[in-house]
């Protein structure tokens, strides 16, 4: 309600007045008011939990069959109909994740609090609200899987006579070849597959986000690190301190791993300080 506008229907005008000119009109209930929100029952969120059960566990096998198809036979259908099958779940996740919190700060039973809990955080990467917006977070993700899937690294060009190599072909290289300039040209040529997905990816974040924030979470990362039984400061701060007890073993290992390809490539490539070249580590990742 606006100040000028219920003083300008009641011809007068003034703050002092207001509460006169409110007083004179006609009552107005809110159209809520007329039904009393039910207190949520332990047994209301038990039916919730087990429909939230069935419905995921559903489509999320359709989902994962999908997601198989695509992956394994990667065309512009097979790549809808994934993007169909997750935009079908992603919806439901976040819809589920809503409702939820209808049985927010009731007393469950510790098996059937936890469940509540896992249906809210079901959402891998929720979507917007938006069905515009969760149509496209659904076609960026399978356009991502499918263009990864499918990347090849071409060594002679991209002309009709080249020769392209997929991601096994590649680890292939990386895991066999001692020919350092061999394996820089081949971890380079795949990770350049990667360039032309950035701003999707980005898009993909931003989306995530947005529909992270919907839920009441900060992002997508806080909805992931809330997923281990402990709130998601707790869960970073493990995480921290489980480094810092594996930090010694792997720079131990980090020294052991420079002065072997040391040994191999020799001091230029593998100098004793800095980074180690990271396409003589023998894989991708």
């Amino acid at each position: 309600m606006n100040i000028r506008t219920v003083t300008g229907n009641c011809g007068v005008s003034g703050l002092v007045l207001l509460l006169l000119c409110a007083a004179a009109m006609p009552a107005q209930q809110h159209p809520a008011a007329k039904h009393v929100a039910k207190a949520a029952t332990v047994a209301e969120a038990k039916a919730f939990v087990d429909d939230a059960e069935s419905r995921l566990f559903e489509l999320g096998n359709k989902g994962q069959r999908a997601a198989w198809v695509q992956e394994n036979f990667i065309t512009d259908d097979t790549n809808q109909i994934a993007a169909d099958a997750g935009e079908a779940l992603n919806t439901l996740t976040v819809e589920l994740a809503t409702k939820a919190h209808r049985f927010d700060g009731l007393k469950l039973p510790p098996e059937l609090a936890r469940k509540m809990l896992l249906v809210k955080l079901s959402i891998g990467f929720p979507a917007p609200s938006n069905p515009a917006e969760q149509k496209e977070l659904a076609a960026v993700s399978t356009s991502l899987a499918g263009d990864y899937g499918k990347g090849k690294w071409c060594a002679d060009g991209s002309g009709p006579d080249a020769k392209c190599l997929d991601i096994t072909a590649i680890e292939r290289i990386l895991a066999t070849s001692r020919d350092p300039e061999e394996l820089k040209r081949a971890w380079l040529g795949w990770h350049a597959v990667g360039a032309p997905m950035r701003e999707r990816y980005a898009r993909l974040v931003e989306l995530g986000n947005k529909g992270s924030r919907e839920l009441g979470y900060p992002d997508v990362g806080v909805i992931w690190r809330s997923m281990y039984d402990m709130p998601p400061d707790q869960f970073t701060k493990q995480a921290d301190r489980l480094w810092e007890q594996l930090r010694p073993l792997y720079e131990s290992l980090h020294a052991y791993v420079r002065g072997q390809l040391a040994k191999q490539y020799g001091a230029t490539l593998v100098p004793a300080k800095g980074a180690i070249p990271v396409h003589l580590l023998g894989n991708l990742w």
